[in-house]
């Protein structure tokens, strides 16, 4: 079991950890084009290339994505109950609290603990946060709408299409097949690269409100997960994919959304770095729980 976990866990902290180091060390790293050719290029291609050729049956997706935007939901509201009652500021926290880091981390450990099934459940999770970060997270931080930051992620049309190849019964050309399989094949190496990178940009903050956030994180997301595929009564695989994702440490781009919008993006950055920190003993012990 412990080979097995290790096998998991350790090939994504380890490119995690060649990006922290790669930065550390002073050499060249563009986050910035990375993070566009992963979000314009990479997922897209990845997204389609899963969903239109996998085996995923359309009720186990569905059941995922019904549980994705339930989680959020209850994130949402329940984070605000606490910030409220603990005197913080909603548009500070929230987002954090709120939108986990289903991309870079999630991915990969779907993948290495479920297979390729995993992989295709566990993206239909990340697409509801990919929908929601640009939009909510957006509203939540800066209090303006806007539904055109969705509009302008590829990702979201690349779903409806990979849709009408996989269910209505049309055949995938092979070039596209093979264009979207290979270009697709490099989102989780960069992914992971660039949260490494990251990581070691953001200061880590002692303060006791990032620690009680962050560990209000996991937590959060634990129990949010596991109410939500008890009321939902959901699979096993489905289950298993839905607990890893709500127990996903708080996403990097929240520190971006602070940062912008000027939200007290140390704290932030705080919660970011050790919900990460707590996740290298939290998921060994649910992978543990979930594989026996």
């Amino acid at each position: 079991m412990i080979g097995e976990l290790l096998g998991i866990v350790a090939p994504v902290f380890a490119m995690a950890a060649v990006g922290y180091v790669w930065a550390k060390a002073g050499y060249h790293f563009d986050s910035e084009m990375i993070s566009r050719m992963v979000m314009n290029v990479g997922m897209p291609c990845m997204v389609f290339a899963t969903l239109s050729t996998l085996h995923v049956e359309l009720a186990a997706l569905g059941e995922i994505v019904q549980a994705a935007i339930l989680s959020i939901c209850l994130y949402l509201v329940i984070g605000s109950l606490i910030l409220r009652g603990a005197g913080l500021k909603i548009s500070h926290y929230l987002p954090s609290l709120s939108f986990s880091n289903g991309g870079n981390m999630g991915l990969p450990i779907c993948l290495f603990a479920f297979g390729e099934k995993g992989l295709a459940l566990g993206t239909g999770f990340f697409l509801v946060n990919a929908v929601a970060q640009p939009t909510l997270g957006v509203w939540i931080n800066s209090g303006k709408f806007s539904p055109l930051e969705m509009l302008r992620t590829p990702i979201i049309y690349a779903i409806p299409l990979a849709m009408i190849f996989r269910f209505g019964g049309y055949e995938v050309p092979q070039w596209i097949a093979n264009t979207t399989q290979l270009a697709g094949g490099m989102t989780i190496p960069l992914m992971l690269l660039l949260l490494g990178v990251s990581l070691s940009r953001i200061k880590l903050a002692s303060a006791r409100r990032s620690s009680a956030l962050a560990a209000l994180r996991i937590t959060m997301g634990l129990g949010v997960g596991w109410a939500v595929s008890y009321w939902l009564g959901l699979s096993d695989t489905v289950r298993g994919i839905l607990l890893l994702q709500t127990a996903m440490p708080a996403a990097v781009i929240n520190y971006v959304f602070a940062v912008r919008y000027e939200t007290d993006p140390e704290t932030v950055a705080g919660i970011v770095m050790q919900s990460t920190l707590m996740s290298i003993v939290v998921l060994p012990v649910l992978l543990a729980f979930l594989l026996r």
